[in-house]
């Protein structure tokens, strides 16, 4: 018998339903159509996602030749539901030779989980409650929206701050407390402030004066002080910075005794991701060292994001190399000041103004007198913002990908985040592709003919012509 009943659509929840109307944190273009010199020569390159791959031969030539063996515990659920023992040790070398710990890294200090979103997202989940607010100075890293709204509801309520002055401790006090108390006032409760430092997009580092600052405000208003340290060790030297702020992690403070602030308050959230070029091994962790509660409750849900014992064994033996963890750090940190440069020399040659930085993967760009009046059709377009995407959507018709600066809620539209950490050759290709999309002289040819894989060493002839050449590795 043929069934005449009209079959219904099974219901989401309202979740599901909000979730129906979200973009995808990461484009799917970016997985489904990827440039690759033999087998994709026309796919896109990514100038837009921080992701660095110049120690990426490094890496697999490491692992290669180290061979770290699994043990019996590797297949069980382990020796710690929030990490492992070997991780817990591994994050107290780290911390104590680069972060300058002021108290040592112990294992109840540490929750990890399946990569900073992750965390993030639990760690939100336990400071507020849905329609809760966490201040974060504008432009932010747009995932922490999603860490902050997905599943929690908690609003990330972004703070403007003076031009130029991002990092100063004085106009970003100012300034949140203005948001704080507007915010409240709209019934938005503030339950933490939330820095990123190294800053994305604008690749600053934060000083002690200035973090202490933020201590006494998140002490003030009773809050917590979340500190995003995700690009701790992507720190480099530059011209342009010539005496920059260094890194100083919130790990280094004693905030009850510098800034009469309780230990309680203070999370810092790290991983694997940036710093060690291995985005797809997704290993985040908390280290909040004097919270108890934080962590048992972070415990009762944090097996749903248990990292996997391989990739913990990959990173910890690593971190817990004497001899190559120091070599890796200063290998990195030289390759992305080569980078950078070479980066800063193509921008300077087509008169681009930019943010100078000395930490990150990208640099922050000022694209504004590239924003079209009309579009591909040659219809007009009257909003700035609306110029924005089409200039984004002109470098998708080229084969390359920049990120546009409304996406990180900067307040001004026609910025964009240029990423320089690509394999050399690929960078040099997006680079010309970026130069058409923009009506630019081109600057440089590539031949990618003799190009090897992406696991061996770049075998890419450049020709530069007008641009002061770098050396490529």
């Amino acid at each position: 018998m043929t069934n005449t009943l009209k079959q219904q659509q099974p219901l989401l929840s309202q979740r599901g339903e909000k979730a129906l109307a979200r973009p995808p944190l990461l484009r799917c273009a970016l997985f489904q159509n990827q440039y690759c010199p033999t087998k994709n020569p026309t796919g896109m390159i990514n100038l837009g996602v921080a992701e660095n791959s110049l120690m990426t031969s490094w890496l697999i030539d490491y692992f290669a030749q180290k061979r770290f063996a699994l043990e019996y515990n590797d297949f069980t659920y382990g020796t710690a539901l929030g990490g492992s023992l070997r991780l817990f040790e591994a994050l107290q070398t780290l911390t104590t030779k680069y972060f300058a710990a002021k108290v040592p890294v112990q294992r109840d200090h540490v929750i990890a989980g399946s990569g900073c979103g992750s965390v993030i997202d639990l760690l939100v989940s336990c400071l507020a409650d849905p329609g809760d607010g966490i201040l974060v100075a504008k432009p932010y890293y747009t995932g922490f929206g999603a860490s902050f709204e997905c599943r929690n509801s908690v609003v990330p309520v972004g703070v403007e701050l003076p031009f130029g002055k991002e990092a100063h401790a004085a106009a970003g006090v100012e300034a949140f407390e203005a948001a704080l108390i507007e915010s409240e006032t709209k019934g938005v409760k503030i339950r933490a402030i939330m820095l990123c430092n190294p800053h994305n997009p604008l690749g600053f580092c934060y000083s002690k004066e200035t973090l202490l600052a933020y201590c006494r405000f998140a002490e003030k208003y009773n809050i917590h002080l979340i500190s995003d340290e995700i690009y701790a060790l992507s720190t480099f030297t530059t011209p342009d910075l010539p005496d920059a702020q260094p890194f100083v992690s919130v790990l280094s403070l004693d905030p009850l005794a510098e800034a009469g602030c309780s230990p309680s308050r203070i999370h810092c959230i790290y991983g694997s991701s940036k710093d060690w070029s291995s985005n797809g091994l997704r290993i985040g962790a908390l280290i909040s060292q004097a919270n108890e509660e934080l962590h048992r409750a972070m415990e009762s849900s944090c097996l749903l994001m248990k990292i996997s014992s391989a990739a913990d064994i990959l990173w910890s033996g690593l971190l817990l190399d004497p001899v190559a963890l120091p070599t890796y750090v200063d290998r990195n940190r030289a390759l992305l000041a080569e980078s950078y440069q070479r980066a800063v020399s193509f921008l300077k040659t087509h008169n681009i103004p930019y943010r100078k930085s000395n930490a990150g993967h990208f640099i922050f760009i000022d694209l504004r007198r590239f924003l079209p009046s009309t579009d591909a059709e040659g219809k007009a377009i009257e909003s700035a913002v609306a110029q924005e995407e089409e200039l984004y959507n002109c470098f998708m018709r080229k084969g390359v990908i920049v990120a546009r600066g409304t996406a990180y809620c900067m307040p001004e539209a026609g910025w964009f985040r240029l990423t320089f950490t690509l394999r050399p050759d690929f960078f040099e290709l997006g680079l010309q592709r970026f130069e058409k999309a923009l009506n630019l002289a081109p600057t440089l040819s590539v031949d990618l003919k003799h190009t090897r894989s992406a696991s061996t060493k770049s075998n890419v002839s450049v020709i530069v012509k007008g641009v002061q050449e770098i050396g490529m590795h």
